[in-house]
C-alpha cells in the first residue's frame, strides 16, 4: 500500500470529531484483500483504531460489534467482497456516517489531484483527460495550478489542463491566451502542440467560442488559429476604446463578444511580469499593419482614449508637437490630453516625452501670460515682487522642458526636436530679450532696496533670532540655487507631513558672485571687497570652510559648526551625532549646482544638477529630522545664475575695450576703479555694503562680456533676477501634523442595479488639488460576495485643479464579465485607495442581466 493512501488513513482519524460524532469509522470494500496485512499493520502499529473483517456471514455480528460492544472505539471495517447493492447492504446505516477509503487507480488519481471522488462534475472533466494525467510532471503542474485557484470548478479544471501544458501560471483561460499569444508571435508551436496532444484541441476552440464569439464563421479566413484569434481579440479591444468606426480593412475582426474580451486584455496590461509579452504581441500585429493611413483622419482626442497599440502613443507625441505653435490658451486642451496618458500601457515607456511636451506647453503658456501682465508695472519694487510671484514660471518650465528632454532616447529626440527649437527661440528671443529689456530700464531707477529683502542682513533677520532663544537652527546654503529651483523643493518638502514653512526670496549685492553671497549670509557688521577679489567679513576672511567656521564662532555662537554636504554624506549615524552633539548654530554648505555649471565641459550638465541638488537637499533634511531630531531649518543660495541651451550669438557678446583699470573681469560684470565713459553696458556704483569704492559694470539684458575663458551658457554675476534673487525657505518639521489629505472622489452616478454588461459610472472629486489636498489615485472594479473580481480593472487619477466642480466629474466605463449572475446575490463595485490599502470602499450593486 502507498504511502499516499496510509497518509489519508492517518488524517482521517486524526482529524477533530465533527459536531455529534463520538469516533471514527473508515470502510473499504477490496474481494481480493489486496491492502488487508498493511492495514492490519497500520492499525497494530497505531494501537487505537481497531480492525474488523467483514464478510457476507458476519454481517449482524459486525453490525452488533459497531453499535454496542465497541460504540466508543475508531474502528477500520475491512470488507472483503465487492459492494453490494444499497438495498442489499445490512450496515448501510453504519456507512453513512463513516469515511469511504477509495484506493482503485481513478479514485486515487482524484484524491491525489485534490478532487473529491464523490464530485462528478469535476471528476467527469478529469476523466477527459486520460493521456494527460499519465504523466506525473503533467499532474504535479495541474496540481499545483488547481490548488492556487480559490475557485474548484468544472471551467478551472479544463482551464488548469490547459494551462499546465503551455506553463501558465494560473488555471484560467486567460493565463493560457497569454502563452499562446507570446508563442504565435515568435513563429513558435510547442505549446500548442503540447495543448493539442496532451488536451483537447476541439475543448479549446468551444471554449474559445464562448467567451470571445471567435469560431470558423466569424474568423477572417473562415478557420481558426492561435494568429488571427490574437488580431481579432487585440482590434476587438481596439474597437472599445474608439469613439469612432474603425477603418473598414480592420472592422471585419471585430468580434460580439467584447466584454470578456476587454476584461481580459485590462488583465493582460495590468499583469507587471507580463508587460514585456504585451509590449511584444502588440508591436508584431502593429508592424503587420499601416496605421499611418488607416488612422490618418483620427483626431488627437481620439488617439488620446487609445493605448492598445504603441503607434496611437508615437501619433499623439507628433500631434501635439505640431499643436504647439498655438496660442497660451491651448494649454487648456493640450494638458487633459497629457493627464489621459498616465493611465496607459505604453505611458512608461514614453513618459520623459510627455512630459517634456507638459513642459513646453507650460512654456509657451507663462511666456505669454508674463509678457502682457508685466507691461502694466510701474516701478523696480513690482517687478522684483512679479518674479518672485509669477515670472519665475517660465524660468521653471524652461528648465523642466530641457531636464525631460535630456534623457530621451535618439529616436524620442526626433519625434520633439523642432518643438525643443521653437521653445528655444520663443525663451530667448521673445521672453528673456523683452523682460530683460524691461528690468535693465528699472534697475537702473532703483536706488533704495528693501532691508528684508537683502541678503546682507539674512544673519542678523533669520539667524540670529534662533540664537537670542538658545533654540537650534540649521543653515543650508547650497552654491548655485536660483529662485524658481527653492520654490520646486519648497513645493517638494511641504507636500509631506513632516514639513511646513514660508517660501521667500531674498536680494544678492551685485556683482551676484559666490565670494559676496556667501559672506554676505554670515554674521558680520561690515563686508570689505578687497582689490584682489578676497571678500572680509569684519577683517576676517571667509574664503574656505575653516575660516567661514571661525566667523560663526567668533560673531555667531560659540558652539556653531561648518560642514560640507558631502562631509555629511559620508558619515554612519554615530559619527553624525557625534560631530553634531552640543551644536547650537550648523551651516551646511552644498556645492554642486556651481561646481557643475561654471565647469566649461559640463555647463550643459546643470539643469541635471540643478534637479540632483534638489534631491539631495530634500533627502539631507529628512536625514537631519529622523537622526537628529531637526525641527528648523533655513535654506537659501549664495547666488542664481541664468542659463540658455542655445549658443549664445555673436550679437550677444559685447566686446570690452578701454577698461585698463579694471581688476575684476567676468561674462556678466567688469569691476572699475573708476567710471567707464565706454558704453559697456549698465554702469552702476558699488554698493556701500561692500565697503569698496569702485564701480561695476554689467552687459545690457542676457548678453555677456566677450572674454575669453570659462563658459557662455551659464554665467551669474549679473543683475537679473535669474542671478540676484535667491531662495529663502524656513522650514518648521511638525511630527504632530498630519499628513496632507488626499481629496475625496464619491460615486455619483444613481443607480445601483446593472442590467447590461457594459456600465458607465459617474465620479466626482469633491475638492481641489491645493496646498491642502493632494491627488488620489483609485483602482476601481466590481467583485462578487466571495471577492472574486468579475470586471475590467480600472486606475482612476483624481487630480483636477479646477474651482467648478462640474469640471471635477470623471466618466468611466467597466466592463461584467459574461457570465450568470444571481440577481438575488449581493455583489459589490470596489474603489481601492492605491496608496492605502486601508482605505477601500464598497458599494453594493444588484446585477439583474437580461
Amino acid at each position: 500500500m502507498s504511502e499516499d493512501v496510509l497518509t489519508r488513513i492517518d488524517q482521517y482519524f486524526l482529524s477533530p470529531l465533527k459536531d455529534g460524532e463520538e469516533r471514527k469509522i473508515m470502510y473499504l470494500f477490496d474481494k481480493e484483500e489486496s491492502y488487508r496485512k498493511s492495514i492490519s499493520e497500520w492499525c497494530e502499529t497505531n494501537g487505537t483504531i481497531q480492525l474488523l473483517k467483514v464478510t457476507d456471514h458476519n454481517f449482524f455480528l459486525t453490525n452488533y460489534v459497531v453499535e454496542v460492544e465497541k460504540n466508543d472505539t475508531h474502528l477500520f471495517l475491512y470488507f472483503c467482497m465487492n459492494r453490494p447493492a444499497l438495498e442489499e447492504n445490512p450496515l448501510l446505516d453504519v456507512l453513512l456516517y463513516s469515511e469511504e477509503l477509495k484506493v482503485d487507480e481513478k479514485s486515487q488519481l482524484y484524491l491525489t489531484l485534490g478532487i473529491d471522488p464523490d464530485n462528478s462534475e469535476l471528476t467527469q472533466v478529469v476523466d477527459q483527460f486520460p493521456i494527460f494525467f499519465r504523466a506525473k510532471s503533467r499532474m504535479q503542474q495541474f496540481k499545483r495550478l488547481f490548488d492556487q485557484s480559490p475557485f474548484k470548478t468544472s471551467e478551472v479544471v479544463e482551464y488548469g489542463v490547459f494551462g499546465s501544458l503551455v506553463k501558465a501560471p494560473s488555471a484560467d483561460w486567460m493565463a493560457t491566451l497569454i502563452e499562446l499569444f507570446e508563442e504565435a508571435v515568435q513563429g513558435k508551436e510547442e505549446k500548442w502542440d503540447q495543448l493539442v496532444k496532451f488536451g483537447d484541441e476541439s475543448l479549446f476552440w468551444q471554449m474559445i467560442d464562448q467567451l470571445t464569439g471567435y469560431n470558423q464563421s466569424t474568423s477572417v479566413s473562415g478557420a481558426v488559429s492561435v494568429n488571427e484569434l490574437m488580431q481579432h481579440v487585440f482590434f476587438t479591444y481596439l474597437s472599445t476604446e474608439m469613439d469612432q468606426p474603425l477603418p473598414k480593412a480592420i472592422r471585419p475582426y471585430v468580434l460580439e463578444k467584447s466584454n470578456p474580451i476587454v476584461v481580459f486584455m485590462n488583465r493582460w496590461m495590468n499583469t507587471k511580469d507580463k508587460e514585456d509579452a504585451y509590449y511584444f504581441v502588440s508591436t508584431v500585429i502593429e508592424n503587420g499593419w499601416d496605421f499611418d493611413n488607416l488612422f490618418s483622419d483620427f483626431s488627437s482626442q481620439a488617439l488620446a482614449n487609445v493605448e492598445t497599440f504603441k503607434w496611437f502613443d508615437v501619433q499623439l507625441i507628433k500631434e501635439i508637437a505640431q499643436s504647439i505653435n498655438m496660442q497660451a490658451g491651448e494649454m487648456d486642451r493640450l494638458i487633459p490630453l497629457l493627464d489621459k496618458r498616465r493611465n496607459t500601457m505604453w505611458y512608461k515607456e514614453f513618459k520623459p516625452l510627455y512630459h517634456f511636451l507638459k513642459w513646453a506647453i507650460q512654456l509657451n503658456h507663462y511666456t505669454v501670460e508674463c509678457e502682457s501682465d508685466w507691461r502694466s508695472l510701474v516701478d523696480s519694487s513690482e517687478l522684483w515682487s512679479f518674479y518672485g510671484d509669477s515670472a519665475y514660471h517660465v524660468d521653471h518650465a524652461y528648465r523642466k522642458m530641457y531636464e525631460y528632454y535630456d534623457v530621451l532616447s535618439s529616436v524620442h529626440k526626433e519625434l520633439v526636436v523642432e518643438v525643443k527649437d521653437q521653445m528655444e527661440r520663443l525663451y530667448v528671443n521673445q521672453y528673456l530679450r523683452a523682460f530683460t529689456d524691461k528690468w535693465d530700464d528699472y534697475y537702473l531707477d532703483q536706488t533704495v532696496f528693501d532691508p528684508a529683502k537683502l541678503q546682507a542682513n539674512f544673519y542678523q533677520n533669520e539667524v540670529k533670532p534662533y540664537i537670542a532663544n538658545d533654540r537650534r537652527i540649521v543653515v543650508i546654503i547650497s552654491d548655485g540655487l536660483r529662485y524658481e529651483a527653492g520654490k520646486e523643493l519648497f513645493l517638494e518638502l511641504t507636500k509631506e507631513k513632516k514639513f511646513n514653512g514660508e517660501m521667500d526670496w531674498m536680494q544678492t549685492e551685485l556683482p551676484s558672485i559666490t565670494s559676496i553671497g556667501m559672506a554676505s549670509l554670515l554674521p558680520h557688521q561690515a563686508i570689505q571687497f578687497k582689490d584682489d577679489g578676497q571678500v572680509l567679513v569684519d577683517d576676517q576672511s571667509t574664503k574656505g570652510l575653516k575660516n567661514r567656521e571661525a566667523v560663526l564662532q567668533n560673531s555667531g555662537h560659540p558652539d556653531a559648526v561648518a560642514l560640507k554636504a558631502t562631509d555629511i554624506n559620508r558619515w554612519n549615524l554615530k559619527e553624525l551625532r557625534e560631530q553634531l552633539q552640543g551644536k547650537k548654530l550648523i551651516y551646511i554648505y552644498h556645492d554642486k549646482i556651481d561646481a557643475i555649471g561654471d565647469n566649461t565641459p559640463t555647463e550643459q550638465e546643470v539643469f541635471q544638477a540643478t534637479k540632483d541638488s534638489i534631491a539631495e537637499l530634500n533627502h539631507l533634511m529628512h536625514r537631519f529630522t529622523n537622526e537628529l531630531s531637526i525641527s528648523s531649518f533655513l535654506v537659501t543660495a549664495d547666488h542664481g545664475y541664468l542659463y540658455t541651451r542655445g549658443t549664445i550669438p555673436k550679437s550677444a557678446k559685447v566686446t570690452v575695450e578701454n577698461v585698463e583699470d579694471a581688476w575684476i573681469k567676468n561674462k556678466r560684470f567688469i569691476l572699475l576703479e573708476s567710471e567707464s565713459d565706454y558704453p559697456l553696458g549698465l554702469n552702476f556704483t558699488l554698493s556701500e555694503r561692500l565697503d569698496k569704492s569702485g564701480y561695476i559694470s554689467v552687459p545690457r539684458g542676457m548678453n555677456r562680456f566677450a572674454l575669453q575663458g570659462g563658459g557662455n551658457q551659464y554665467v551669474h554675476g549679473g543683475h537679473l533676477p535669474q542671478e540676484m534673487m535667491v531662495p529663502l525657505l524656513r522650514i518648521k518639521t511638525d511630527r504632530g501634523r498630519n499628513e496632507i489629505p488626499e481629496v475625496a472622489v464619491s460615486l455619483i452616478s444613481q443607480t445601483r442595479t446593472l442590467t447590461t454588461n457594459v456600465v458607465w459610472l459617474d465620479f466626482l472629486q469633491v475638492e481641489p488639488v491645493s496646498e491642502e489636498k493632494k491627488e488620489k489615485r483609485l483602482t476601481l472594479y466590481f467583485e462578487d460576495e466571495q471577492g472574486k473580481k468579475i470586471s475590467n480593472e480600472l486606475s482612476l487619477i483624481a487630480n483636477r485643479v479646477n474651482p467648478s466642480s462640474s469640471e471635477r466629474v470623471f466618466t468611466e466605463k467597466l466592463v461584467l464579465l459574461n457570465e450568470q449572475y444571481n440577481p438575488l446575490a449581493p455583489y459589490y463595485f470596489v474603489m481601492e485607495n492605491e496608496n492605502d490599502s486601508t482605505d477601500i470602499v464598497k458599494e453594493r450593486f444588484k446585477l439583474d442581466l437580461v
